[in-house]
């Protein structure tokens, strides 16, 4: 009686609505409770600088930020306000598009799935490109199958225009048209599709949403499409290094979970495990295929982050759990590892949201560990990246800007200088007033502060500036700038009284005037 209770329809929808409620409500709380990262700091200065594009990304990222911090003001909150936002439409966009290949049974444990993986758990709560990316992905995917289905324009132009607004945060949005490309010529059901004027409206829509980006970067000689060269290593000559790969595809291990993962792998790439609906499953496959594959091949010569995939697994849980009958029948040895599957991600994901009693290593526990050995260059890359805790990136920055603040005032400095953008944003931020930082004025694009006026340019001779920097010696263009850099002290930025990394102050007197 109790199992025909919860299989029913009607309340497996009751407990899933409340199951969305409150985990958005914690998400809304647990947000507050880390500070800013990076990523999330720099896309919030953009927010403050608007553009028709970004040296490394386009307008979505920041013109979400805007509309939050409008509504909310500067604070963690307003950043963070619509990736909550998001991350509760993706999960009903998932039920939906899961509903429509399959059946209500598999949208439901396809969310539970999803609730339980560590790169959308965590991931939901910061507000970078991906929650944005992930969404359009998923309403584009619903509606290009309503599409194909119902012949009507309107749908084709909805795809058209989700694909659209993902490109404008996240450049490999535009690849879901390949994906759709590949399910037609796949299909012989839909093949006439690619013969028929809709399919390339929806095309031509969504292209038209990257005239901001490429305007921009005709602007900029098109430094934008430089650096996308750049961050694959695909400016250099070509290495094939097995090892790279391994080091992604443990990446997707760690964030995905072990056992989900495998079972998305073979759900994938394993024809036989495919439940009877094949048209479902192509178009899954179609949809993570072309995305995994082409990071899969970068990895050959650089390993690709663990979130640049992230869009594919929304066709990958949603195969595995609608081949999950198919996949049982096939190879009945992992019925008995489902409960271990959501076990394990389940501890995953708790341990990524409270990570303290861990006790994991700080970096000036290892100021004596590091030597000429591989281990010992390991430990020291580990310690100047900060710490093995992944919470300690959203953790220190008030710190910093604290203790920044409080030199800057015995200094009587101007202005703050870092010499990478996630500092300089994170100090704008955390900083009272929520002033303009500065990078050094490079002699080369470095990233977006580059294309902002310098201190060079509001500032008159003779200023001084607090700098503030991760590593020991300040560049050579800061000591073009100034004719005086003289170290002040170093200090570790906190998380309460547990050290972090280490920061550099110093100051820098008498601003030139070139």
């Amino acid at each position: 009686m109790q199992q025909k209770f919860f299989f029913n329809t009607a309340n497996r929808l009751w407990i899933l609505g409340i199951l969305i409620i409150a985990v958005t409500l914690f998400r809304f709380w647990y947000a507050t409770q880390l500070e800013l990262i990076g990523d999330e700091a720099y896309y919030w200065y953009c927010s403050r600088h608007l553009d028709w594009s970004f040296f490394d990304k386009g307008p979505g990222a920041a013109v979400t930020i805007f509309l939050g911090t409008h509504l909310f003001g500067d604070t963690v909150f307003g950043v963070r306000f619509f990736a909550v936002l998001l991350s509760a439409a993706i999960g009903i966009g998932l039920y939906v598009l899961a509903s429509m290949l399959y059946n209500e049974k598999v949208a439901f444990w396809t969310l539970i799935v999803v609730l339980f993986m560590p790169l959308y758990a965590v991931g939901s709560i910061l507000m970078t490109i991906d929650p944005i990316s992930i969404f359009f992905w998923t309403i584009a995917a619903i509606a290009f199958w309503k599409a194909q289905e119902k012949h009507h324009l309107l749908w084709w132009i909805l795809a058209g225009v989700c694909v659209g607004l993902g490109m404008l945060a996240k450049y490999t949005n535009a690849s879901e048209l390949l994906c759709f490309a590949l399910f037609c010529f796949w299909s012989p059901k839909c093949r006439q599709q690619l013969k028929q004027a809709p399919f390339y409206i929806m095309i031509g829509v969504a292209l038209m949403f990257s005239l901001p980006m490429i305007l921009w970067n005709y602007q900029h000689q098109w430094i934008g499409v430089m650096h996308l060269l750049q961050r694959g290593d695909l400016n250099k000559s070509w290495h094939i290094t097995p090892s790279e790969l391994l080091v992604f595809i443990g990446a997707q291990v760690g964030v995905i979970s072990p056992l989900i993962f495998l079972g998305v792998i073979i759900s994938v790439f394993w024809p036989h495990c495919a439940a009877k609906e094949r048209e479902q499953t192509r178009f899954l496959q179609s949809l993570f295929i072309p995305l995994f594959g082409f990071y899969a091949f970068l990895s050959l010569n650089k390993a690709a982050e663990p979130n640049w995939p992230a869009p594919c697994y929304v066709a990958g849980i949603i195969l595995l759990v609608g081949n999950w009958e198919a996949l049982k029948n096939k190879v009945p040895w992992v019925k008995k590892y489902v409960l271990l599957a959501l076990t394990i991600a389940a501890l995953e994901t708790l341990l990524l949201h409270n990570t303290f009693w861990l006790h994991l290593p700080i970096p000036s526990a290892w100021e004596s560990c590091s030597g000429s050995s591989w281990i010992g260059k390991a430990i020291q890359g580990y310690r100047d990246l900060g710490s093995v805790d992944p919470l300690d990136r959203a953790h220190g920055a008030e710190s910093i800007a604290l203790h920044a603040e409080i030199l800057a005032q015995e200094q009587g400095t101007n202005f703050f200088i870092s010499d990478n953008y996630q500092t300089a944003s994170l100090l704008s931020f955390y900083l009272k007033g929520h002033p303009d930082t500065y990078e050094p004025a490079f002699d080369h694009v470095k990233d977006q502060f580059s294309f902002w006026p310098s201190y060079r340019d509001r500032y008159p001779k003779g200023s001084r500036a607090l700098f503030i920097y991760l590593w020991r010696y300040p560049p050579k263009e800061l000591r073009n700038d100034f004719l005086i850099v003289r170290p002040l002290e170093e200090a570790y930025s906190k998380d309460g009284m547990r050290p972090l990394k280490k920061y550099y102050y110093s100051i820098c007197e008498g601003l030139k005037k070139h």
